[in-house]
């Protein structure tokens, strides 16, 4: 209660700085510095409004300068990012299991939503970062903190909207290097059609953990470690301009990858096989009226086979498809001194799981189970969206923020009311504080609800996961040098957990409660004409407790640091990018009871990237990932890094 009242008071407080504010402007000579793309951000608040300006910790990151980490897609260039907790285990971003390779803001997990050009790209709160490319990237914005008042469920630790381009250049890029590593890609400029289309390849790697257990081979109990197997992306992204208010725009991501149980001697034993294919379309209005909309389509379908190499003929599969659908509309009006956004929403969500799953995973005599399906389930989601953005005074602005969502699915019908109010003051031209209170909430997904095996066990009797976020900021971004500095705290009830039970089968339940208090600050400074530089740190205390009457316990990792620096001299770019994860662990639930799991050692994420142009049209790119060939334990706590690798790239436009 104690923190509830010391933002409040904050923001109070906040409401009483013009008058200083406006001594410091009046002091202020300089003329203001030029506003470029990276300056304004459209997330935030659902209009366009400077980055200063705005009530939140918001980052806008361009394509050039996501693509100076070395990086091909969205996740691996985030990773280096201050403030995001990254979940990728193997090679190209690649995940146990179904490969979610995916990112949390503020330590919270299942709360961050991915949004393509505004509109929800998650399914069962994953979103596949690492299948994004970022040749169909303009721009990507990050909002750290609550921002389910504008797009809902998910939102409550950030947001990430991944913004594509609606223009291309003409090019051509080959590259290959060691680990199996190949990738081809092309843009496409036709007038009002773009076209990107990419295709790289990943090699098996060795195996990744130490001794997981024991698999019985032929009656044999066998010792047996992970490593992941070869593995291929695809990405196409389409844009058709229909006029100057209207765009089509189309993407389709694939994925092939496999996992592999080995003995000791790197021996495959078992072999896990996925498909991953989604597809996105969306309709996109956009006029000179203050008048947005957009109709969507999503389709993901995952389709996987396990089986015992020794012993080929019994196969586990299980297939499943999850549609996302729907239309928004907002209509913003601009003033003197406010803006005003209303906004109507409605989406439909299905999901259908068939499987067939061995009666003992853990042995190659096992039978399969008879043919199982659940669903399909469906989900409707209404809501009504109003904020309303007041200059109080030439320095200050407050903004007034609520949604009512309508949700009905299969499981029940829920409500949910979110208010928000954040205010910012101008403390020169340059600078500005904020504050910032607000509500959030997520849904219970389809596997939560639904999903059962041998391992899990269903609950459709889940409530949504709700709570508030507090945090308060200063920002600057002037004269080459920007900072910014955020508190913030984050309470979360009825959070959604898997318990394993006595008999080892996990159980959903709304049981858990979830807490972050922290601080982030972000530094970067343009040092001379070629020489740039950033910096970041984030420290927080990410807890959570099993259920009421318990002590909260650690949860994920204490501390993030990030550096990079950025050289650019005639022909010449180099960059190099760290991020640094300390005293980091998971949680281990059982018994009703959550303990903390610490991962030994730390994490260090390294990245070099180096670019000639020989031409004006042609360029050679060298990058090493891993640069220090370091072997940490990943955020999982069980994968290791794969070693230090290296690709070689050329890349021509025509």
């Amino acid at each position: 209660m104690k923190k509830k009242q010391w933002l409040v008071g904050m923001t109070c407080a906040l409401c009483a700085v013009p008058l200083a504010a406006q001594a410091a402007e009046a002091a202020e000579d300089a003329p203001p510095t030029a506003v470029t793309t990276a300056d304004i951000n459209v997330t935030a608040q659902g209009y366009e409004k400077p980055t200063l300006d705005t009530p939140a910790d918001t980052t806008v990151y361009t394509a050039d300068e996501l693509k100076k980490t070395g990086a091909r897609d969205v996740i691996s260039a985030l990773k280096f990012k201050n403030g995001v907790h990254f979940t990728s285990m193997g090679p190209d971003g690649q995940t146990w299991i179904t490969g979610n390779a995916g990112a949390n803001l503020r330590g919270v997990e299942n709360g961050t939503l991915v949004l393509i050009d505004g509109v929800p790209a998650s399914f069962n709160n994953v979103s596949h970062l690492d299948m994004m490319s970022l040749d169909a990237v303009e721009r990507v914005e990050v909002v750290k903190g609550g921002g389910s008042v504008l797009y809902g469920s998910e939102a409550f630790g950030g947001t990430i909207n991944v913004i594509t381009k609606a223009a291309y250049k003409n090019s051509v890029r080959v590259e290959a290097g060691d680990r199996g590593q190949r990738g081809y890609a092309a843009t496409i400029d036709l007038g009002r059609v773009g076209l990107a289309v990419s295709r790289t390849y990943y090699g098996a790697t060795d195996n990744l953990t130490d001794a997981m257990g024991k698999l019985t081979i032929s009656g044999t109990p066998t010792p047996y470690m992970v490593g992941f197997g070869r593995s291929r992306k695809d990405h196409v992204n389409l844009t058709y301009k229909i006029n100057d208010e209207m765009r089509l725009a189309y993407i389709y991501s694939g994925k092939n990858h496999s996992i592999h149980y080995n003995d000791a001697a790197g021996k495959l034993l078992k072999l896990f096989n996925y498909d991953d294919d989604e597809h996105f379309a969306n309709v996109s209005y956009q006029d000179k009226k203050g008048w947005t909309g957009s109709a969507y389509y999503n389709f993901r379908s995952i389709s996987n086979s396990d089986y015992f190499i020794v012993n080929p003929s019994v196969v586990e599969w299980e297939k499943s498809h999850h549609r996302h659908f729907g239309a928004e509309v907002k209509k913003v009006w601009k003033d003197d001194v406010s803006t005003t956004l209303v906004g109507i929403s409605a989406k439909r969500q299905t999901y259908v799981n068939q499987n067939q799953k061995y009666v003992s995973s853990m042995s190659s005599a096992s039978a399969v189970k008879p043919y199982a399906k659940f669903g399909g389930y469906g989900m409707n989601e209404y809501a009504l969206t109003a904020s309303y953005d007041r200059d109080l005074s030439p320095v200050t602005a407050a903004i007034l923020s609520m949604r009512q969502d309508w949700v009905k699915s299969s499981a029940g019908d829920y409500n949910a009311f979110l208010p928000q109010l954040q205010v910012t003051t101008r403390l020169s031209r340059d600078s500005a504080v904020y504050a910032s209170i607000g509500k959030f909430f997520r849904m219970p997904h389809f596997r939560n609800l639904y999903y059962a095996s041998s391992v899990m066990v269903p609950n459709p009797n889940l409530k949504p996961e709700s709570g508030w976020n507090y945090e308060a900021g200063y920002k600057y971004d002037g004269k080459g040098r920007r900072l910014t500095a955020t508190i913030f705290h984050a309470s979360v009830r009825d959070q959604i957990v898997g318990i394993k039970g006595t008999d080892g089968k996990s159980y959903q339940t709304n049981a858990a409660s979830y807490q972050n208090t922290g601080l982030e600050v972000s530094y970067a400074q343009d040092v001379d004409a070629h020489v740039t530089f950033s910096t970041g740190f984030t420290v927080g205390n990410p807890k959570r407790k099993y259920k009421a009457g318990q002590d909260f316990v650690r949860a994920l990792g204490r501390y993030q640091l990030t550096a990079g620096v950025n050289y650019e001299n005639r022909d010449l770019t180099a960059a190099l990018s760290l991020s640094y994860w300390g005293d980091r662990g998971y949680n281990s639930n059982r018994s009703e009871r959550t303990s903390f799991v610490p991962i030994s050692g730390n994490l260090l994420a390294s990245k070099l990237h180096l670019a000639y142009r020989f031409t004006p049209d042609l360029t050679g790119t060298f990058d090493v990932d891993n640069l220090f060939n370091r072997r940490d334990y990943t955020n999982s706590g069980t994968y290791r890094n794969v070693g230090r690798s290296f690709l070689v790239g050329v890349n021509y436009n025509f």
